[in-house]
């Protein structure tokens, strides 16, 4: 492990405080990238939620600036052709520079660089997966990225300084918003009274079984449990899901949760 010097050792410090200051699960990414910036100097990066085995992702990135990666029509063929995947998704969390498993020379004749990374005009990268606490097989994945200068073992040693508390911070969010104003006196806490309380207070026109869906996604239960519920299937759980998210506005479970405790707030003032 690298040494980290006294004055680093206090920006580490400063930076894990920020991390459980954070107030909003749907700003998470984007806190946590900026966080980043100040101790891993970048030229991009990114933060997903992402579940390879299904091809999900909730991608931010942090600049947003095009070509992004995962709009790319072949994202996830060429994803799956990472050089890092064998060592990645195996030994979490754990941070890992794309130069441990192969040369720059090597990477720029590959088809995902001239794809995806040469676009960006970067060719370094500094990776590490989180394993999603809630739902199986996800994983928040942290890229950062630059060109020419490759990160350095400080660099590594940092991220994986933080990650147990990237992971923390998380998980609290997560909790909270399980645990918030859905489950309080701000919106229902029974299935029925819930669908009820949609039709009245939100826009969304869930159907009944989209409501019910979004309840148990409320209490934490993964799409497996959600089915073992309801009586469906895990796919057909997860399809309902599929639907709830845009007609709410959102990406994944974690910013409907969010966006739902936010009506719930705002109904009580």
């Amino acid at each position: 492990m690298a040494l980290i010097s006294s004055s680093e050792c206090e920006k580490l410090l400063a930076l894990t405080g920020e991390l459980y200051t954070i107030g909003e699960a749907d700003g998470f990414p984007q806190s946590i990238l900026r966080s980043l910036q100040t101790i891993i100097p970048h030229e991009f990066g990114g933060c997903h939620l992402i579940d390879p085995s299904r091809h999900f992702i909730a991608a931010c990135y942090e600049p947003e600036r095009p070509p992004l990666p995962a709009h790319h029509k072949d994202f996830w063929r060429l994803a799956e052709t990472h050089p890092l995947n064998r060592v990645l998704f195996a030994h979490p969390p754990r941070a890992w520079k794309l130069s441990d498993v192969i040369s720059r020379q090597a990477f720029h004749l590959t088809e995902l660089y001239n794809a995806l990374y040469r676009p960006l005009q970067v060719d370094c990268e500094l990776v590490a997966v989180l394993p999603d606490q809630q739902v199986s097989g996800a994983f928040l994945l942290i890229s950062l990225h630059r060109q020419r200068d490759d990160f350095s073992e400080r660099d590594r040693t940092a991220l994986n300084l933080l990650l147990p508390h990237i992971a923390g911070a998380r998980r609290r969010l997560q909790e909270r918003a399980a645990k918030g104003s859905v489950n309080g006196a701000s919106a229902p806490g029974e299935e029925s009274a819930f669908a009820e309380w949609l039709r009245e207070r939100t826009p969304w026109e869930l159907t009944r079984r989209e409501c019910e869906v979004l309840f148990w996604l409320c209490q934490g239960k993964t799409n497996a449990e959600i089915g073992s519920i309801l009586g469906i299937a895990e796919r057909t759980a997860e399809t309902h899901a599929l639907h709830i998210y845009p007609k709410m506005g959102v990406e994944n479970r974690y910013t409907a949760i969010a966006t739902l405790n936010r009506f719930a707030a705002a109904g009580n003032h």
